[in-house]
């Protein structure tokens, strides 16, 4: 049972320092604490990635200074504290307050798990109604598959939590196949496609 902190900046000039305090003052230890710099409005963290994959286990505590530093996004930040509160590691943000080891944070997670559950259902919703819509003016949608920017956003977040595709698949309405597509760039309108009909996106 150990308290580990993550830290995140999104440029180099910015300070960590503020947040490095908040989290040793709740009584992290300074080598428990994970630092990142990375822009907010990118969806790649490699390090809250790795320490929420490979670091954090049952029993733990996971402190952040508040929930943004997460993501900017709020289905990424419902889907990563369902995925914790599942695996039994308590999540501490200072500035909002919530604490999952309360029972009011624990009633706090289960309405976002189940805001989490809607959120991968409209998900596999809209694919369905998009691959209907196809169907009914004639065409009869095969590879290669176009993923919608949510999909694709949770696609990449579920695996970097440890997912298998197929776990994956079921939670996006996708196949696994396509999954595997996706976290390799080959899906047409999103990274590096490499069907030869879409050029590299600008970052």
């Amino acid at each position: 049972m150990t308290l580990y902190g993550y830290a995140r900046v999104s440029t180099e000039e910015q300070s960590l320092e503020r947040q490095l305090d908040a989290l040793e003052a709740r009584g992290v230890l300074r080598e428990h604490i994970h630092k990142e710099k990375a822009s907010g409005a990118s969806e790649r963290r490699p390090v809250l990635d790795h320490l929420v994959t490979d670091v954090l286990a049952t029993g733990d505590t996971l402190v952040i200074s508040d929930l943004d530093r997460l993501s900017r996004r709020t289905a990424r930040i419902i889907l990563t504290l369902d995925e914790l509160a599942s695996r039994k590691i308590t999540v501490e943000s200072l500035y909002e307050r919530v604490d999952t080891s309360t029972a009011d944070g624990l009633f706090s997670v289960t309405i976002l798990g189940a805001l989490a559950q809607r959120e991968r259902d409209r998900i596999a919703e809209r694919t369905r109604a998009g691959l209907e819509a196809a169907r009914a003016r004639g065409r009869h949608p095969g590879r290669p598959v176009t993923v919608t920017p949510e999909q694709h956003e949770t696609v990449l977040m579920l695996r970097g939590l440890g997912k298998s595709y197929r776990q994956v698949a079921a939670a996006t309405g996708l196949s696994a196949s396509t999954v595997a597509r996706v976290c390799r760039e080959e899906t047409p309108g999103h990274g590096r496609y490499r069907g030869g009909q879409q050029a590299p996106l600008q970052s």
